[in-house]
């Protein structure tokens, strides 16, 4: 019965290895020949914010789109203020009266919808004038340039822009485990998703930094298809883009790089990673071969372990293997990213944890075991998320 396991086991780990060493020589392949084109005319732009309760990030973003090196008579801002009970309302007058193109719209009913924050993002995008929306987050920190090198890339037959995104860490040694962590997975995760891109895989993307055109938005029904789901503004909105054949890329340039707030708890990136999960059943659907990535990664890894049971020598190969193997994808995409000398270090910790977490917090999105605003899922939120797209 051993021999029978070992055999099945030895079978997984080598697909596993055999599949993840394909695709990361076309993820080579595709960040050496990538050539983005650029379209350097003036479009006008509306950059959607949905916020609850975030007045004090709300300032820094605020400033930040005040200080843009983009025509300010091209663009403009819409805050939705998703029920706020902090002082969203005062940062976004204060902003106004300092020149910016700001209109606030106050979203109520949150308790009556599905996803609150979609409904929130879609009365900001229909009360749009804009050619092109650009969404982030209230707590995002985006360059004085990143509305420019974000349009940019919309030549005449690009509907979608996906864009980069990381935490905001000004001090390494100062960061704790989790925001270590948490800096270190989305770098990795983004050269994963940025990659699919340059091989013509439009996998995911997120709302941090995302910018469409309004009419693609309007050709796929806006999110009406999506209202049912719990999560997923931004990837689900892609996928549908995607099926109507519209032309999606990805921005590689750092000048568009958008940066947000790490997380302070485990329990605050358990919740968020949890949230982001409750879509796997769609995406999986969507995103067939981008799975089979994760679960090479999971037969290398628990596989490994499973094989230390069995022989020694063959789990310490494997795990250097998969070291090997992603410390090479690592140095051919790391100028892209900006992956230090010191996230590197860190990489064997974030190896260890990252594997567990992976598996905790996807099975934690399934059953919708996870807070979001101070709120978890209602048991009609929960029967309604698992309607089929």
């Amino acid at each position: 019965m051993s021999s029978v396991i070992f055999y099945i086991l030895s079978a997984l780990i080598l697909t596993g290895c055999i599949t993840y060493f394909v695709f990361c020589i076309r993820f080579w392949n595709g960040y050496r020949t990538y050539k983005p084109t650029f379209n350097y005319k003036k479009r006008t732009v509306s950059v959607v914010i949905a916020a609850r309760n975030e007045a004090k990030n709300l300032q820094e973003l605020l400033l930040c789109l005040l200080n843009q090196d983009y025509p300010k008579e091209l663009f403009e801002v819409i805050l939705a203020d998703d029920d706020s009970e902090d002082d969203t309302e005062q940062v976004a007058k204060k902003y106004i009266d300092a020149g910016l193109n700001l209109h606030y719209l106050k979203v109520l009913g949150r308790e009556n919808v599905i996803s609150p924050k979609k409904k929130a993002m879609e009365d900001a995008v229909y009360a749009t004038q804009g050619e092109i929306i650009l969404t982030t987050d209230a707590d995002c920190l985006v360059p004085e340039t990143w509305i420019s090198s974000m349009v940019s890339m919309f030549t005449d037959d690009v509907s979608m822009v996906a864009g980069y995104s990381r935490t905001y860490i000004p001090d390494w040694k100062k960061a704790s485990l989790v925001q270590k962590y948490e800096h270190l997975d989305f770098a990795l995760t983004y050269m994963v998703l940025a990659g699919g891109y340059t091989i013509g895989k439009k996998w995911a993307c997120i709302g941090q930094n995302l910018a469409y055109r309004r009419t693609a938005f309007d050709d796929v029904g806006g999110f009406t298809k999506i209202k049912h789901l719990l999560s997923g503004d931004d990837v689900n909105l892609l996928q549908l883009m995607r099926n109507k054949g519209h032309k999606i890329i990805f921005n590689f340039l750092p000048s568009s790089f958008v940066y947000t707030h790490p997380v302070t708890s485990w329990k605050q990136l358990i919740n968020q990673r949890s949230r982001w999960a409750s879509n796997m059943k769609y995406q999986l659907k969507f995103n067939p071969e981008f799975f089979f990535i994760l679960l090479s990664m999971a037969f290398m890894y628990w596989g490994g372990l499973i094989m230390l049971f069995f022989n020694i020598k063959i789990a310490l190969i494997i795990f250097l293997y998969r070291i090997i193997v992603e410390n090479i994808t690592i140095s051919y995409s790391r100028s892209r990213f900006g992956f230090t000398k010191e996230m590197l270090r860190f990489y064997p910790i974030w190896l260890v944890i990252q594997n567990f977490f992976l598996v905790l917090t996807m099975v934690l999105g399934q059953f919708n075991i996870f807070v979001w605003k101070g709120k978890r899922p209602t048991s009609k939120r929960n029967n309604n998320a698992n309607h089929n797209i």
